[in-house]
């Protein structure tokens, strides 16, 4: 008969086996597992919300904030460390002055109607993933950001299925100092906002960008900042008629995108190698923004060489203006190498006259193409003149009282020294064009035209002789 010191050959056994797996469970590995996988913001809640999120993410890589949880008053930074994932339940409210730092390999996604308000998520790192978030507030300056403070070097960003609405900017990106590489920003909604809902500027180091499937509507800068207030903008850096790679933003596409009731929806400076497509546009009006300093067009194209704009529908809109960089009044760079396709705009029932299509071009190695323009109660317009310019299957009616519907100045205007003139052996080739009032009589002015290189079938009115 035994005592309560004694031991039994299965307590012994127990004893002995415990005692030869402690160098195991002190092992890392084994500490990691004891972890939990996912943890409750609110258990780690003593007296800020900050202080929690932060125990929190120590504790686990998945802090979650449960439905109908309000963790309120976040003013401060908040690290989430590399591989950590935030699944917003319910809500974070903060003064504008909370952050979530988002590190490497990091997620933030909503469920279930989760919200951020007067919160920013401030991207610093590679492989980033946020989905399906709500956010708004007017505190930050804007809702999601990547700027100097990111890493030198950074890749694959996603952001997908974001409603960034009631707030300043929705994304902004500030460039110069860093570069990121494979971004998709897709499936959007932006609405009622102060400064953009996109805005990449400055990007001249980043590569592979795609921004699509995106509704836009309802910016307008009311708070008389300048240049805030455009719907989707990208810039380089500084103008320069020779294009330089490392001057421009480049290699991007925006696509899909659905706006309505801004001033300008996309607009790009200093741009290359880029595609714009698919763009249904309403209302794109010079009743919005109006303190912003910036020009009324449904797509604004500064200074850009080699890119095409495809399939794009503009109702009661600002058409397009594709034009000079400009800084503090001089003409830096003209557009060059590029094609427009495909284009259709109606304003019959606009009770304004607005903006056509503005093409300014030039330079002596350069093309413009122009295809497949139905343009109605608007017109088409197009100065200076690069090495070959295409103008294919066009058809436009303009009202005699905003003037004629197709314009043609191959004179110097804005160019006075010739810079950017394609002088000589310029071919200009039209074909299958019907510009007309609506009346149905031809509605063109054309001056200083070389009949030597020009190239005219089944065009309805008469091309006249260079003018001098």
């Amino acid at each position: 008969m035994g005592n309560d010191n004694t031991f039994s050959r299965r307590t012994f056994l127990k004893a002995t086996s415990t005692v030869a797996l402690l160098p195991l469970l002190n092992h890392p590995a084994a500490r990691a597992l004891e972890q939990r996988s996912a943890v409750n913001v609110k258990q780690f809640f003593k007296t800020d919300w900050p202080d929690a999120f932060n125990r929190a993410f120590k504790a686990a890589p998945v802090v979650e904030v449960p439905q109908q949880l309000v963790c309120d008053n976040v003013n401060s930074a908040i690290f989430m460390p590399p591989g950590s994932k935030l699944l917003i339940k319910g809500r974070i409210e903060g003064n504008g002055k909370g952050r979530f730092v988002v590190g490497e390999q990091c997620q933030v996604s909503g469920e279930g109607g989760g919200t951020l308000h007067n919160i920013m998520l401030d991207i610093r790192g590679s492989d980033c993933k946020l989905d399906n978030l709500d956010m708004s507030g007017y505190g930050p300056v804007a809702l999601i950001l990547i700027d100097k403070h990111a890493p030198k070097s950074m890749r694959n960003l996603s952001i997908d299925r974001l409603h960034a609405h009631d707030a300043n900017y929705g994304i902004l990106r500030q460039g110069f100092h860093n570069k990121i590489e494979g971004v998709r920003i897709t499936n959007g909604h932006f609405s009622r906002l102060q400064g953009d809902a996109i805005e990449w500027n400055v990007a001249i180091n980043d590569r592979d960008l795609l921004i699509s499937d995106h509704i836009v509507e309802d910016i307008n800068c009311t708070n008389g900042k300048i240049n805030w207030g455009i719907g989707i903008g990208l810039a380089g850096s500084t103008y320069d008629n020779d294009y330089p790679e490392d001057q421009a933003v480049k290699h991007f596409v925006v696509a899909n995108i659905t706006g309505k009731n801004c001033r300008q929806l996309v607009h790009v400076e200093n741009g290359k190698h880029f595609v714009i497509r698919n763009i249904s546009a309403q209302n794109i009006t010079p009743d919005f923004s109006k303190s912003a300093g910036i020009d009324n067009a449904t797509v604004a194209i500064y200074g850009c060489d080699n890119f095409t704009l495809d399939n794009i529908t503009m109702t009661n809109s600002a058409g397009m203006l594709i034009g000079y960089g400009v800084v503090k009044g001089k003409y830096l760079s003209i557009p060059q190498n590029f094609r427009l396709n495909n284009v259709r705009l109606d304003n019959q029932h606009s009770a304004r006259k607005l903006r056509g299509i503005q093409i300014s071009s030039g330079n002596a190695t350069s093309f413009v193409s122009v295809t497949k323009l139905d343009l109605k109660a608007a017109s088409l317009e197009i100065h200076n003149k690069p090495q070959h310019l295409f103008l294919r299957d066009i058809n436009i009616m303009q009202d005699t009282r905003r003037g004629p519907a197709l314009k043609l100045h191959f004179d110097l205007r804005k160019d006075v020294r010739g810079r950017f003139m394609a002088r000589e052996e310029t071919l200009l080739s039209l074909r299958n064009i019907n510009a007309v009032n609506e009346q149905g009589q031809a509605s063109v002015e054309i001056d200083r035209i070389d009949h030597k290189y020009i190239n005219v079938s089944s065009v309805n009115f008469p091309v006249p002789k260079q003018t001098t």
